[in-house]
């Protein structure tokens, strides 16, 4: 069966979650005999080597920034969500049109749902799967209840409306919808639409042992510093927690290791010495691998857990919040992972780490043994392929 996959931006290098994600599940696609056609956006360059190790098939434009916000006024106005006119093109449309007549694709997949206007607009609707990923206007809904006000905080006020009713049109129009987590497929169900919902949770690659040593003062976040998400967590720790720690560990070092950092997480460095911001790593694992603990204090929805899975299956424990614990159901605080919400819980957990040789190996032995047992990524996209299958 020849596959045809929609990508916003071009998923090479990996450096985010959810290019690993689309990725993955590619891969497994490809190891069950399906033939891969990828159409996707494109800034500067695009590693075209490395896609087609994985892609047979490649068709790329490169996305104009004036268009999309262009399309974006008009989107909002139109009363449709804002993201999906940022990431809307004539030319894109014009291309896919091509590639459908040229390639015959027999199943198409819409990565997250700004990729779907193209698929209505073209009529695969029933042969296609929207890899939705997260409930959206769940994370928009929980961004409207933090103190403050900007430009960036009213946009999200006005795109949660939209996206909310957008996705319960995607629900009753396309036969398959995936998501990551069991909570949001509940926050979207309300209603009759349930039957369209399929959970395939995210994996991960573990490293083949955990490492020897460790740094005791090193503490990490991982996780693709575009999303709203990821930065409140970050600036959460920084603001609330790690001056807790600082109190009693004045030499400990945290490392924020994620792509496409903006301004002002930028500047957390420039602040303190003792705050790193990595930026792009080519290696994940070498900037990882040697933390003593990593952390996850999300406070904004909790779909995707990469920053979770890929800290225990490198060996290192992780201090998270409730919150995204609940994306995890093999998760147990004090046996493989530690949960906490108040801040000073949180900050006590991370000094335990620290502290606590025999503790801290503990939990990353058996964070690391649920990671190897639950999370290949070969199990959790078992049957991808099936959706959609009548």
């Amino acid at each position: 069966m020849k596959y045809c996959i929609l990508t916003p931006r071009f998923p090479f290098p990996e450096n985010g979650g959810d290019v690993l994600r689309i990725n993955n599940i590619a891969k497994y696609l490809k190891s069950a005999g399906h033939e891969l056609v990828l159409v996707s956006f494109c800034e500067g360059n695009p590693d075209m080597a490395a896609a087609k190790t994985l892609y047979d098939k490649i068709y790329v434009v490169k996305r104009k920034k004036t268009n999309s916000m262009l399309y974006s006024l008009e989107y909002m106005l139109s009363g449709r969500p804002i993201q999906c006119g940022y990431y809307y093109s004539r030319e894109y449309s014009k291309l896919l049109g091509m590639v459908i007549s040229k390639e015959k694709p027999d199943r198409f997949v819409s990565h997250l749902l700004r990729m779907v206007p193209y698929l209505t607009q073209h009529g695969v609707e029933s042969q296609s799967i929207v890899e939705m990923t997260d409930a959206l206007s769940k994370t928009y809904t929980l961004s409207s209840g933090f103190k403050g006000m900007s430009l960036k905080k009213v946009i999200y006020a006005i795109e949660r409306k939209l996206i909310r009713r957008y996705e319960h049109f995607v629900m009753k129009k396309f036969p398959k919808v995936v998501l990551v987590s069991q909570a949001d497929i509940d926050y979207l169900s309300a209603g009759d639409d349930k039957h369209s919902l399929a959970l395939y949770t995210n994996g991960v690659e573990c490293m083949d042992e955990i490492p020897d040593s460790y740094d005791h003062d090193k503490i990490c976040f991982v996780g693709n510093m575009r999303t709203l998400q990821n930065q409140d967590a970050v600036l959460h720790f920084v603001n609330d927690i790690f001056p807790l720690i600082l109190k009693k560990k004045p030499g400990a070092r945290f490392y924020i290791v994620g792509a496409e950092p903006p301004r002002n997480i930028m500047a957390l460095s420039e602040k303190s010495e003792n705050i790193v911001v990595t930026g792009f790593v080519d290696v994940l694992s070498d900037a990882v691998k040697d933390s003593c603990v990593a952390v996850a204090p999300v406070q904004i929805a909790a779909g995707i857990q990469n920053k979770v899975l890929v800290a225990m299956g490198m060996g290192v424990p992780v201090v998270m919040s409730s919150l995204i614990s609940k994306a995890i159901p093999e998760l147990e605080s004090g046996t493989n992972c530690i949960i906490e919400d108040a801040d000073q819980a949180f900050a006590d957990a991370c000094l335990r780490m620290m502290d606590n040789e025999a503790d801290r190996n503990s939990i990353s032995r058996s964070g690391y043994d649920t990671v190897r047992k639950y999370y290949s990524w070969q199990e959790k996209l078992s049957g991808y392929d099936h959706l959609n299958a009548d």
